[in-house]
């Protein structure tokens, strides 16, 4: 993340924030939640000081979804959420035949699929198993964790199929440390992973896989090498790996990557992918918390002479590796770098990007990435809010517009070639953390723990009305429309479940009237309520 707060913590705060992560909690199963197949719960809202309102849950109630049914022939569902309170509001429409009434207000929205583009296969949607989302999420009661977990990957809840995994300690973590803090460790003997893997984040992992019907993408992403291995001695600040590609302290390095994937594996969860580096440009500066620098030519040589290799001669060459992590404006030379090196893009099947600096940077960046190596995804690998330096409003309870802020960053992406968009913590405190550097953000749940309850943020719905109705394997498609500064759009075609997935979002404090075609059906009418979103779900004929 782009926030670059001085440091200062004492040697007795890191004491006490390690004797915090030391405490064992034990997540058991729970069995007494017993709403999983009854019909969809209605949110019990409550305002704070944002310009909408949150949705309590607790051990005894939380809001709910159904299962995503598919619609008849002629049949539009649709669910909405709003700043005025509605929350997946489900209505169903009719297509029509014949002429529309051609009022110059409607704005007007077509698809021909006999002559439509489709684009990039989408890999899904997620968010982070942070050391501080799972501290969180385990000071709960058992029975309100279940609701919680139940919320983002379930059936009644928003479907997440993708989760990101800090590699040891980052900044939403009580401490600092690594899986192989002895110093001159080259054959990683003393790796091992941390009671914040094995007692925290690792349970509730596969408690999510458990209640999901879709498959979990589990990803890892380092924040820095030991200490002993750096230049600067330290996990954070101006630091670089000793020496270069191909020396033993690349090698080790390396080796840390795999033996991460295998002890995950041991412990029940096989991984999906890698990121070489979270955010390699943040090393290159007295930077406040975990990080570490690598200029695109050094990560080309890292991956080519070392992570590679490694992981392929361990067996773990099926594992998705992602370069750059980091933020739009170094695209598209980062992956021009790394990938016009063939023996460095063997082993690479993707480009992470962070939205931290997107407004120095058009998202076509995105698409020029992508039309110079259309056989790597991109995949939007970590974004919140509150992240602005010294903005006081860490997390703001009910805040609409940080929900707005979400959907139009994933329509930006979605629309240029982006194959998915994965969220930060799962789940924060109300002040925004835990965070050993005090660099406290927002998210789209934050706990109570004294209350034993959880909030849902206006930006767990926007998150959910891409990640619920837009499935893995989808296709984006072309789709004609209105797109302004209040309107934005992006389709989708599921070729299995043969079904199209509008998505639509109005930013203006008033409703607008659509008229939606496909013209291998016909049109239906609609109003678009103020400042909202939309999605609409109908059968391809």
């Amino acid at each position: 993340m782009i926030n670059k707060i001085a440091l200062g913590l004492s040697a007795a705060g890191l004491i006490a924030a390690a004797v915090v992560a030391a405490v064992v909690v034990l997540v058991l199963p729970d069995t007494a939640v017993d709403d999983t197949n009854g019909p969809a719960q209605t949110c019990i809202h409550r305002a704070f000081d944002g310009d909408s309102t949150v949705c309590v849950c607790n051990s005894t109630y939380c809001d709910t979804l159904t299962s995503l049914p598919t619609p008849n022939a002629g049949e539009v569902l649709t669910y909405t959420s709003s700043k005025a309170g509605l929350r997946f509001d489900q209505k169903t429409l009719q297509f029509q035949t014949g002429t529309t009434n051609k009022n110059a207000s409607r704005l007007q929205f077509v698809l021909d699929r006999g002559t439509a583009k489709t684009y990039q296969t989408i890999i899904g949607f997620g968010g982070a198993f942070t050391d501080a989302a799972s501290i969180n999420i385990v000071s709960l009661s058992q029975r309100t964790q279940e609701r919680l977990l139940r919320s983002y990957f379930s059936k009644q809840g928003i479907e997440y199929n993708i989760g990101r995994i800090p590699m040891a300690s980052c900044d939403f973590s009580t401490h600092l440390y690594t899986y192989a803090d002895e110093p001159d460790d080259f054959e990683m003997s003393n790796f091992a992973l941390a009671v914040e893997d094995l007692s925290y984040k690792i349970p509730l992992m596969k408690r999510a896989m458990d209640m999901t019907e879709r498959p979990i993408k589990f990803f890892g992403s380092p924040w820095s090498a030991p200490a002993w291995m750096k230049t600067n001695g330290a996990l954070y600040g101006n630091g670089s790996l000793i020496g270069e590609a191909g020396d033993e302290y690349h090698k080790a390095w390396a080796l840390y990557f795999a033996r991460f994937v295998e002890e995950y594996d041991k412990n029940g969860i096989k991984l999906w992918g890698l990121t070489a580096q979270n955010e390699p440009i943040d090393g290159f500066s007295d930077f406040a918390f975990q990080c570490m620098a690598f200029t695109a030519a050094e990560q080309r040589d890292f991956v080519k002479m070392d992570l590679g290799p490694t992981l392929h001669s361990r067996g773990h060459g099926d594992l998705k590796l992602m370069i750059g992590d980091d933020q739009r404006p170094l695209f598209p030379n980062w992956a021009i770098t790394v990938l016009n090196d063939t023996e460095a893009a063997k082993y690479v099947s993707g480009i992470g990007v962070h939205w931290y600096m997107d407004m120095l940077a058009p998202p076509s960046r995105l698409s020029e990435t992508h039309n110079l190596f259309p056989d790597h995804f991109i995949l939007g690998t970590e974004a919140c809010t509150g992240a602005i330096p010294f903005n006081p409003d860490k997390v703001k309870l009910g805040d609409w517009t940080r929900g707005e802020r979400y959907s139009r960053d994933m329509m930006q992406d979605l629309n240029n070639w982006v194959t998915g968009w994965v969220d930060w913590n799962l789940a924060l405190d109300q002040g925004g953390g835990p965070n050993w550097v005090k660099n406290f953000v927002d998210a789209p749940i934050i706990v109570n723990a004294d209350a034993d309850e959880f909030y849902k943020q206006p930006m767990y719905y926007h998150m959910g009305h891409f990640s619920k109705f837009i499935v893995e394997s989808a296709k984006r498609i072309e789709m004609q429309g209105t797109s302004d500064f209040n309107t934005k759009f992006v389709a989708f075609v599921d070729e299995v479940k043969k079904t199209v997935t509008l998505v639509i979002l109005n930013t203006a404090e008033k409703a607008i009237d659509v008229v939606i075609t496909d013209r291998g059906i016909g049109y239906f009418e609609t109003e678009i309520p103020a400042s909202s979103i939309s999605t609409f779900v109908w059968l391809a004929m």
